[in-house]
C-alpha cells in the first residue's frame, strides 16, 4: 500500500523532490517498477512529473487514491518497506547457506547484512547566514577539546592536526618496508590508552606476544631486544612493570590476530571486533593484510573494496580508524604523495589524514601529505631509538645532518634529558 500511496502523492503534488532528494530508486517500488520508471523518464525528458491523465493513459488500471499523509511519513514507511523486503531476502540466503553447511559464508553474509539497511533521509537545507548553532559547537570544542580529539602520541603533530578526530577520522600511515610502521602505529595506540580509551589493534602479521613486547617497550623504555631474546638482566624491572600495568590505565588495549579468527580479518570481522569490545579507536597493522569480504581477484580492486568498506565502517561506528599501508616499491626516494600508496589510489582518497614517514641516519621524518582540517605538506623530524621506544623531537635543520652529526645530536639531547617518554 505504501508504494501506491507514494506514487499517488507524487502525481497529486507534482513534487519531484521526493524522488530527487531522498535517495529513492526503483528498488523502493518492487510492485510498481514500470510506473516508477515512467514517472522518472517523464521527469528527465520533460522536466516535470506527468499529470494524472497522461499517467492513466499509460497505466489505465492504476488505482488513484487520496493521500493525506505527509511526505516525511511516506518516506519513512517507504524505507521500512524496502528494508523489510531486503532483509527477508538476505535471511533466506543465510538460511540456505546454513542448510548447505556453508557456515563461514553464512556468517559473512550475516555480519555484512546491516549494509543493506538504509535509513530515510529527510532533506532540510540550513541557511548558514541565519543559523548560528555552529558557534555553540565551537565554544564546546574550546572548553572540552579532548571530547572531540584523541592525542596521536606525537605532540608536534597534534599541534598541526589537533589529534585524531573522535568521530570522523580514517587515517593512513605510509612507509616502505622495515621503516618502523608498526612502531609508529603502536605509539599512537599507547597514547590513546594513556587517555583512558578502549583501544583495539588488529595485527595482521605480528603475534599478540610481539605486539605486547613493543607496547611494553614504548611504555617502559625496556629494551625490545632484551624482551624478545630473553635477556635476564631486565627480568626484575620487567616483572615490576607488568605487576603495576593492569591498574595503570583506565581503558584497555585488546589485540586481535588472524590466528584468533582462523584467517585474515575482513572489514566485517573488524566491525565485530569493535562491537564486541566496545572500542573507542581501532588501529590496523596493516591494510594489505586484510581480507576483501567481496573476494575480488584483482589486487587493486581488492584494496579499493577494503578502503571503501573501512570508510563505511568508520562512518557507521563513528570512531577513529588508523591503519598503516605500504609505500610503492617503485617510488623514488622523495615519493611521498598520495599516488605513492601501494595497491590503490582509493586508499589516499578515502583517508582524512595521510602521513608518510621515512628513516635516515637515525632520524625519522613524518610528512603530513593530506589533512582534511589543517595545513598539509608539513614535515616533523624525530631522533629515534626504536629498541627503547624513544622518539625525540628535533628542529628542521636536523634533516641535513650526516651520521656524525646525528651522533652529536643524540649526545646533546640525552644530556638535556629531552626524551619524549
Amino acid at each position: 500500500m505504501i508504494q501506491l500511496q507514494t506514487l499517488n502523492w507524487i502525481l497529486d503534488t507534482k513534487d519531484s523532490s521526493m524522488l530527487l532528494m531522498n535517495n529513492i530508486n526503483e528498488e523502493f517500488f518492487s510492485d510498481y517498477k514500470e510506473e516508477y520508471k515512467f514517472i522518472c523518464d517523464h521527469l528527465n525528458e520533460y522536466g516535470s512529473i506527468p499529470d494524472k491523465l497522461t499517467f492513466l493513459d499509460r497505466f489505465p488500471n492504476f488505482d488513484i487514491v487520496e493521500v493525506n499523509e505527509s511526505s516525511d511519513y511516506l518516506i519513512d514507511k517507504l524505507y521500512d518497506d524496502r528494508n523489510t523486503r531486503k532483509l527477508a531476502e538476505i535471511f533466506n540466503n543465510i538460511r540456505q547457506l546454513l542448510v548447505d553447511g556453508k557456515i563461514d559464508e553464512a556468517m559473512q553474509l550475516y555480519t555484512s547484512s546491516s549494509e543493506a539497511v538504509v535509513k530515510a533521509k529527510h532533506i532540510e537545507a540550513v541557511d548558514i547566514l541565519r543559523n548560528t548553532e555552529r558557534y555553540d559547537a565551537y565554544v564546546e570544542r574550546c572548553e572540552n577539546f579532548d571530547k572531540y580529539y584523541v592525542k596521536t602520541g606525537f605532540r608536534e603533530l597534534d599541534e598541526i592536526i589537533g589529534g585524531w578526530d573522535r568521530q570522523e577520522e580514517l587515517a593512513t600511515i605510509v612507509a616502505r618496508s622495515n621503516q618502523g610502521k608498526s612502531w609508529v602505529l603502536f605509539k599512537c595506540a599507547v597514547a590513546a590508552v594513556e587517555q583512558g580509551l578502549n583501544v583495539g589493534i588488529y595485527s595482521g602479521e605480528m603475534s599478540e606476544r610481539k605486539v605486547g613486547y613493543r607496547v611494553d617497550t614504548l611504555i617502559a623504555n625496556i629494551s625490545n631486544t632484551a624482551l624478545t631474546k630473553g635477556d635476564r638482566t631486565v627480568q626484575n624491572d620487567y616483572k615490576r612493570y607488568l605487576d603495576n600495568l593492569p591498574n595503570k590505565y583506565k581503558g584497555f588495549l585488546k589485540v586481535l590476530t588472524p590466528n584468533m579468527i582462523d584467517g585474515p580479518a575482513g572489514v566485517s570481522a573488524l566491525r565485530a571486533f569493535i562491537e564486541k569490545e566496545n572500542l573507542d579507536i581501532l588501529f590496523i597493522d596493516q591494510h594489505s593484510l586484510l581480507e576483501d569480504d567481496r573476494h575480488a581477484r584483482s589486487p587493486v580492486e581488492k584494496a579499493s573494496n577494503i578502503s571503501k568498506d573501512l570508510k563505511n565502517l568508520q562512518v557507521l561506528k563513528k570512531i577513529p580508524i588508523i591503519s598503516v599501508s605500504q609505500q610503492n616499491r617503485s617510488s623514488t626516494e622523495n615519493g611521498v604523495g598520495l599516488e605513492h600508496i601501494a595497491q590503490a589510489d582509493r586508499i589516499g582518497q578515502d583517508s582524512t589524514i595521510v602521513i608518510f614517514f621515512e628513516q635516515k641516519n637515525g632520524l625519522m621524518t613524518l610528512h603530513l601529505i593530506k589533512s582534511r582540517d589543517s595545513a598539509n605538506m608539513k614535515d616533523i623530524t624525530y631522533l629515534i631509538d626504536l629498541n627503547y621506544g624513544k622518539f625525540t623531537y628535533v628542529p628542521e635543520e636536523a634533516n641535513a645532518l650526516d651520521g656524525e652529526g646525528v651522533e652529536e645530536l643524540k649526545k646533546e639531547f640525552n644530556e638535556e634529558g629531552e626524551d619524549v617518554f
